[in-house]
């Protein structure tokens, strides 16, 4: 493991070749050193490990372009800013929510990033935010969606590893959620804007523009409420389709010849390197699991022992996470975490590492959370993300320690 992890480095920091290409070189290098030779099948199969992640990203990127291009995050930015009376509370509460709503029927933070974080950072802009600080909200917020019921795709790994059935987790996933998310909107709303405009605009001239422009974020919310109010008896849509719809509600809407530059656009830069990365993460999985190394990493996490697995989970889990994404980290490191927490509330286990692996959404060198708010705003870097969002993250980290320490206690409170 040690070599493999020398060559990554090694091809990634010193060669300075993609991220992808470097997972891919320490996968082959793993599978040649533990005498498998080049195991193609191995390669092939991994490669599709994610797929579902790689559509859902793909489509959260073609919802958030066909809202630009549209000219719906304009409108809807305007009218939220008038609403608001430039108020960063209320206004940071209002575009907070839809970053939210999507990341909570996702599960994924990247998705709520590109398709509802587009209609944050004009608004965040009109009322003076800078770029880093609209990036690190932006994130924030996604994340906090996230980890949040009802789907929790970090949470859902370590269940399904875990054997749990996925039924009355919302009370533990909301005890870590909401104080990450009302943490941030109040930070952010503290925040110096340089850019901030000397009057507060006002008046209803512009709300039915807004209407308009939040129409299909309104349609892929409704959406997924109505699947999951129908139960069994409507097919669930799945999030890629539904972000596809959502995106197509506005086609009437779009210039001239622009639907081709939006379908381009999403198949091109950040979300297509993210989508490489998650590709050649799931051949690094793979092998992983193929030479023993995953098997060596279970073993070692269920091996520790109090007081030193909390602060190993706290600074382990989004260590790899950064380099091998939340689910990843959810999955090879929080399904036997959860297992040396056996003795108490399976539930409040889950909930609290999800948490934890949700940090890894701003650790380099993935960080796709903060990675793809970068590429929303069109600027800043990973690095300023993460100085500018550090104290809701602590809040994180403390409920998510917090209800690993006192799960005895909160057993039958929020379970």
């Amino acid at each position: 493991m040690a070599i493999a992890v020398a060559i990554f480095a090694a091809a990634h920091l010193w060669q300075r070749w993609p991220l992808p290409i470097a997972f891919i070189a320490a996968a082959v290098a793993t599978a040649l050193l533990g005498g498998y030779g080049i195991p193609f099948r191995h390669l092939v199969e991994g490669g599709f490990g994610f797929i579902n992640l790689v559509l859902a990203l793909f489509a959260g990127a073609f919802f958030g372009h066909m809202m630009r291009l549209s000219g719906a995050t304009e409108a809807a930015a305007e009218g939220l800013v008038r609403l608001s009376g430039g108020r960063p509370v209320p206004l940071l509460f209002m575009i907070g929510a839809p970053l939210y709503a999507v990341g909570m029927f996702v599960g994924l933070a990247g998705v709520a990033v590109l398709s509802a974080g587009v209609f944050a950072v004009p608004a965040m802009r009109r009322v003076g935010f800078d770029d880093s600080t609209t990036a690190a909200f932006i994130a924030v917020m996604a994340a906090a969606g996230m980890i949040a019921p009802p789907i929790n795709v970090p949470a859902m790994l370590v269940a399904d590893g875990t054997n749990m059935p996925w039924t009355n987790v919302a009370a533990a996933l909301l005890t870590i959620s909401l104080p990450f998310a009302l943490a941030g909107i109040l930070w952010f709303a503290r925040q110096e804007r340089p850019g901030a405009r000397p009057a507060a605009l006002s008046g209803p001239a512009g709300y039915g523009d807004m209407l308009k422009g939040l129409a299909p974020l309104a349609v892929i919310i409704l959406i997924w409420v109505g699947v999951r109010l129908a139960g069994t008896r409507v097919i669930d849509p799945a999030a890629p389709l539904v972000l596809v719809i959502g995106g197509l509600v506005m086609l009437p809407a779009l210039p001239k010849g622009a639907l081709g530059g939006a379908i381009g656009s999403t198949f091109t830069g950040t979300p297509l390197l993210l989508a490489a990365v998650l590709v050649s993460i799931g051949v690094l999985v793979q092998v992983m699991t193929l030479t023993g190394i995953r098997g060596w990493v279970v073993v070692g996490t269920m091996s520790l022992q109090p007081p030193w697995n909390y602060p190993s989970l706290l600074f382990g889990m989004p260590i790899v996470g950064g380099a091998l994404t939340a689910m990843v980290t959810s999955d090879v490191i929080g399904v036997p975490a959860a297992f040396s927490f056996i003795k108490q509330d399976m539930i409040l286990n889950v909930a609290a590492i999800s948490g934890i692996a949700a940090l890894a959404e701003f650790v380099a060198p993935t960080a796709i959370s903060a990675a793809l708010a970068c590429y929303v705003v069109g600027g800043s870097s990973v690095g300023q993300v993460f100085r500018r969002a550090w104290p809701p993250l602590a809040v994180l980290a403390a409920a998510a320690v917090l209800v690993l320490l006192f799960a005895p206690k909160l057993t039958g409170i929020i379970t």
